[in-house]
C-alpha cells in the first residue's frame, strides 16, 4: 500500500494517522516538475495529507501577554488561507472567508455593513453545494478563497476548491474550481446549477500524485479580478491559476451576462509556476504577476483582452521561491501578491528563502510593468526591523496610498517576537511611513513543532484599502492556539493612526461609542448573545493602560457607561475583552 493510501482511511475516507507522511516533507529537492508541483498541492490542500516536517525550524521568539485580536472565538478549529474584499461603491460593505478546518472543512462566510465594526454570519454553505454537485462524496481538501467586487453592477464573486471523493474510487480525487456570486454584499450567495460553477475540473490519483487527462485539469491558486476601468470589457471577471495540463499561469474569463467561464489562455512562459495575481488597472489592461520556479524568480506580464499576453518582464531574481525553510511550517512560498494604485502604477511584494531565513520584498512599476524598481527588502525600510525577517506579505492600494502588511520574526532575540505589521506610502510607493504593529499579541512559532496533528498556517495573508482605511487580514499562532484568523481596520485619515479590530463571530458585538469625542464619559453600546463579564481598557498611543473597569453584560441590547476620569484631551484605543480575548478596539478623542 502507498504512503498516501494508508493515510486515507479507505472504509470512510476520514483524517486518519499522519505518521507515514515524514518521507515527503523530508524531500528538499527543487520543484521542478509536474509530479513534485502536484505532491506539493496535496501537501497543502489535503486535510490529511499534512506536512511532519522534522527538519530544523529558525529559532524565533517568545510569546508575550497583550491584547488579543481573533476573528473566530471558536476553538479547537485551524484557520488559514484568508481573503477579503470591499465594495468599491460603499467602503462600509466588506466581505471576508477562510478555510477552518476541523471536522470537514468549510469556509465561513461573513459580512460587514459599517466598515468591519460588527460581522455577521452568511448561512452560505460550500458543503451544501458539494453534496449536490457529488452525492456521497467526503471532502478530502481544498483551499484558496478569492473575493472580486463588480462595481458596476455592485455584485461580488467568490471562488474555492474542494478535492473530494467516495469509496468506490478510493484513489481518486475530484478537484473543483468553484464560484459563487452575491446580489446583496453578501448576506446571501447563489450558484449557476449544473457544471457552470465550475471554473474548472480535474481529478488526480492521489496514490501516485498524476493526473488524469479530464475537463481543464488541475486548476490551483486562483486569484479573481473584475475590470471595473469603464471600457470595453467592464465587468469581465477574471480567474488566474495554475494549471498541469497547459504548463504554466493561465487565465479564464467570465463577460457581464455569461453564465459560465471560458476557455483556458495560458499567460506565463511554460514552466512550474505557483501563485499568479491578476488586477486590472484603470485603463482595463490585464496585469498577472507570478513566481516562475524553474529560475526561481518573480515575472510580470499584462493583456488587453485576456487571451494574448506579453513576453514576460522580469522582476527579481531570487534564491528559493518555493523554500520549505520550516519557518512557520514546511512549504513556504513566494506568493506574489500585486496592486494597482489609481494612477496605474503596479505594486508587487514577495517573499524569498535561503534554506534557513526568510526575507520579503517590494518593488513598483510606473511603465505597465515593462520595468521594475530595485527590489526593497521590508526589513531595511525601518531601523526597528534591523535583524529581523519579514515573511507572508501582501499589498493594496487605493488612489495614491499604498499599504505593505506582513509578519516580521527575530530569530536571534528572546525579548522581541512575531508579529504583524503594517507599512504605509501616500505618494504611490516612493517613500514609506514608520511602520504601525496591527497584531498586539506575539506569536513563538517554534511551539508549533511537527506533531500529530501539525499546524498549516497558510502561505498569505491578504489586505485591501480605500482612500482612509486599510482592512488587513491575517493567521498567526498567539495564545497557543494554533493558526487563527485576525482583522484589522486601519485608519488613515484620523488624526492618529490607531487600528479598529473587530472580532468576526464573537458572541459580543461593539456597535458603537459616543459621543467622540468625548469629555468626562463615553457610551459604549454593546450587542450580546449571553450573560457574561467584559473589560475594559483604555490605551495612549504609545499602548500604556490608562484606565480599566469591568462589566456584567446581560443576553441583549445594552448600553455601558465608561467613566474617563482624568485622562487628558488625545486620541486613544479603547478595547473591550472577554475571557478569550479581544472583542475589539475602537478610537475614542478625549477633548477636555
Amino acid at each position: 500500500m502507498s504512503t498516501l493510501s494508508k493515510i486515507i482511511c479507505l472504509s470512510t475516507l476520514s483524517i486518519c494517522a499522519l505518521g507515514t507522511v515524514n518521507a515527503f516533507a523530508q524531500e528538499k529537492e527543487e520543484i521542478h516538475t509536474k509530479k513534485e508541483q502536484i505532491r506539493e498541492l496535496l501537501k497543502e490542500k489535503m486535510t490529511s495529507y499534512k506536512l511532519l516536517d522534522s527538519g530544523n525550524r529558525s529559532p524565533l521568539l517568545k510569546t508575550t501577554n497583550t491584547k488579543d485580536q481573533r476573528v473566530s472565538t471558536i476553538s479547537g478549529y485551524q484557520e488559514g488561507e484568508v481573503s477579503i474584499a470591499v465594495n468599491p461603491n460603499d467602503s462600509n460593505k466588506l466581505v471576508l472567508s477562510y478555510m477552518q478546518q476541523g471536522s470537514g472543512l468549510v469556509f465561513p462566510m461573513y459580512y460587514s455593513g459599517d466598515g468591519g465594526t460588527t460581522w455577521k454570519k452568511s448561512t452560505f454553505n460550500t458543503n451544501t453545494i458539494l453534496s449536490s454537485d457529488f452525492p456521497g462524496h467526503t471532502v478530502f481538501g481544498g483551499g484558496d478563497p478569492a473575493f472580486a467586487w463588480n462595481k458596476q453592477a455592485d455584485t461580488v464573486y467568490f471562488s474555492w476548491i474542494y478535492l473530494s471523493g467516495n469509496s468506490a474510487a478510493a484513489d481518486t480525487a475530484y478537484f473543483t474550481l468553484n464560484w459563487a456570486y452575491s446580489y446583496d454584499d453578501g448576506k446571501t450567495w447563489k450558484v449557476i446549477p449544473g457544471q457552470s460553477h465550475f471554473i474548472g475540473q480535474g481529478l488526480l490519483n492521489i496514490t501516485n500524485g498524476t493526473e488524469y487527462p479530464v475537463k481543464d485539469g488541475i486548476c490551483d491558486r486562483e486569484w479573481l479580478t473584475i475590470d471595473n476601468s469603464g471600457g470595453p470589457h467592464q465587468g469581465r471577471v477574471y480567474c488566474s491559476f495554475v494549471n498541469f495540463t497547459a504548463g504554466g499561469e493561465c487565465i479564464k474569463y467570465k463577460d457581464p451576462g455569461s453564465t459560465s467561464f471560458g476557455l483556458i489562455h495560458l499567460a506565463s512562459a511554460s514552466g512550474q509556476t505557483q501563485f499568479g495575481n491578476v488586477e486590472v488597472d484603470k485603463k482595463g489592461t490585464l496585469h498577472l504577476s507570478y513566481a516562475y520556479l524553474n529560475d526561481n524568480s518573480i515575472y510580470h506580464v499584462s493583456s488587453t483582452d485576456g487571451i494574448h499576453f506579453t513576453s514576460p518582464h522580469l522582476v527579481y531574481s531570487g534564491l528559493n521561491l518555493f523554500g520549505q525553510t520550516g519557518i512557520v511550517h514546511s512549504r513556504e512560498n513566494a506568493a506574489p501578491n500585486l496592486a494597482v494604485d489609481g494612477a496605474g502604477n503596479l505594486h508587487l511584494v514577495w517573499s524569498d528563502f535561503d534554506g534557513s531565513s526568510a526575507f520579503a520584498y517590494y518593488s513598483r512599476s510606473t511603465n505597465n510593468g515593462v520595468s521594475w524598481s530595485t527590489p526593497k527588502r521590508l526589513d531595511s525600510m525601518s531601523v526597528s526591523f534591523y535583524g529581523k525577517q519579514a515573511f507572508m506579505p501582501t499589498v493594496a492600494a487605493a488612489g495614491n496610498s499604498i499599504s505593505i502588511s506582513f509578519t516580521m520574526i527575530d530569530p536571534v532575540t528572546s525579548d522581541d517576537s512575531a508579529r504583524y505589521y503594517q507599512l504605509v506610502s501616500t505618494d504611490n510607493g516612493k517613500t514609506f511611513n514608520v511602520p504601525a504593529l496591527l497584531s498586539l499579541s506575539a506569536t513563538y512559532y517554534p511551539q508549533y513543532v511537527p506533531s500529530s496533528p501539525d499546524y498549516f498556517f497558510g502561505d498569505y495573508n491578504r489586505s485591501v484599502r480605500t482612500t482612509c482605511n486599510t482592512f488587513a487580514l491575517w493567521e498567526d499562532g498567539r495564545n497557543n492556539l494554533g493558526p487563527k484568523v485576525y482583522f484589522a481596520k486601519t485608519s488613515h485619515c484620523a488624526l492618529t493612526n490607531v487600528t479598529e479590530v473587530s472580532a468576526v463571530s464573537a458572541s459580543i458585538q461593539v456597535k458603537a461609542v459616543y459621543p467622540n469625542p468625548a469629555s468626562d464619559k463615553a457610551n459604549i453600546e454593546i450587542d450580546a448573545d449571553r450573560d457574561e463579564k467584559i473589560t475594559v481598557s483604555v490605551y495612549d498611543i504609545s499602548g500604556k493602560t490608562l484606565l480599566q473597569q469591568q462589566y456584567n453584560l446581560h443576553n441583549g441590547n445594552q448600553t455601558i457607561s465608561l467613566q474617563l476620569g482624568n485622562i487628558a484631551s488625545g486620541m486613544y484605543e479603547v478595547s473591550v475583552l472577554n475571557a478569550k480575548g479581544l472583542i475589539a478596539t475602537r478610537k475614542l478623542q478625549v477633548m477636555r
